[in-house]
């Protein structure tokens, strides 16, 4: 039937009207709103209940609600039927809320993910384990030959540019270096989504701590009450802090707002020096900055520490 994807919608020398985006990560939405600010009329359907799904529903509602309020139809936690083109453009059809939703646009941009191109190595018939579609590979980067190694996109879920290079960093010095093997380490596990807001997160999310059974302690505090954000009329999100209750230590950061993929940097350089919210909160911050945002929650969590 045709569609677009993140590549070809890159390519159009022509608008269309309108445009339905299959899925909910961050390529469907940075694309949903992207045409949508070009006055393309958007449906985004999502299967799960919330976009971005991965991450805790305060973050993904806050860029719902913005979605909504710039026009974007969007509907969550639907069951995809059927695709098809019809009279004068495209038509998909899905369950929502119990009943039946057919939407047509111009265009369907296909965005439910991608699979590595792997196939075609035989790699199951030398004894290289492939699950869903990628190769499994262990915290050396060795694949179920050790001396064989992979690193990037193929290898997992992270399709991230500088996870794949720390993985190649990794897996290089492991094969030139087989006594002195190196292992990845996720625990600052990053990823920036570039809507507007911004949407950023490093470490655990209240969703991933949950499943984990890691304990932890949350704050937030929103942009609405910021006086930077407020002076740059960017009052949409909010950031938040998870930290280790026994000892203060930050161990998840979530930004919502303006320049949200900067702003998580401070939380990344924190984390990897193993940061309390106590030195957090203690650290001097200019007014009137963006930054200084992360101040507020680090002293809730302070108290909430004892210390």
């Amino acid at each position: 039937m045709g569609y677009l994807t993140s590549d070809t919608a890159l390519s159009l020398t022509r608008l269309p009207q309108s445009l339905i985006v299959l899925g909910g990560g961050p390529v469907a939405v940075e694309f949903a709103q992207f045409f949508g600010r070009f006055h393309v009329r958007v449906t985004l359907v999502q299967r799960s209940a919330h976009i971005l799904s991965k991450l805790d529903d305060d973050a993904s509602g806050a860029l719902e609600n913005v979605f909504r309020r710039e026009g974007i139809d969007l509907y969550a936690g639907t069951k995809p039927f059927d695709a098809r083109r019809v009279e004068g453009g495209k038509e998909v059809v899905f369950e929502h809320n119990g009943q039946p939703v057919r939407v047509r646009a111009e265009e369907i941009l296909f965005a439910l993910g991608r699979v590595p191109n792997i196939a075609s190595l035989g790699l199951e018939g030398i004894g290289v384990r492939v699950e869903a579609r990628r190769i499994t590979t262990n915290a050396q980067m060795q694949t179920t030959l050790p001396h064989i190694y992979a690193a990037g996109d193929c290898t997992g879920l992270h399709e991230i540019v500088h996870i794949a290079v720390q993985q190649g960093e990794v897996a290089a010095h492991n094969a030139a270096h087989p006594g002195q093997m190196k292992q990845m380490d996720y625990r600052l596990l990053t990823e920036v989504v570039f809507t507007e807001p911004q949407v950023a997160v490093v470490g655990l999310t209240e969703k991933s701590a949950r499943a984990a059974n890691r304990p932890y302690l949350a704050a937030s505090y929103p942009f609405n009450d910021h006086g930077k954000s407020l002076i740059m009329e960017a009052k949409d999100g909010f950031v938040k802090l998870l930290a280790d209750p026994a000892d203060g230590e930050i161990i998840g950061g979530c930004c919502v707002g303006p320049m949200g993929g900067e702003l998580i940097h401070e939380i990344i350089a924190a984390m990897h020096k193993r940061m309390t919210v106590q030195e957090l909160a203690a650290m001097p911050h200019y007014h009137p900055t963006l930054a200084e945002i992360w101040t507020y929650p680090a002293e809730e969590l302070a108290e909430k520490c004892g210390r």
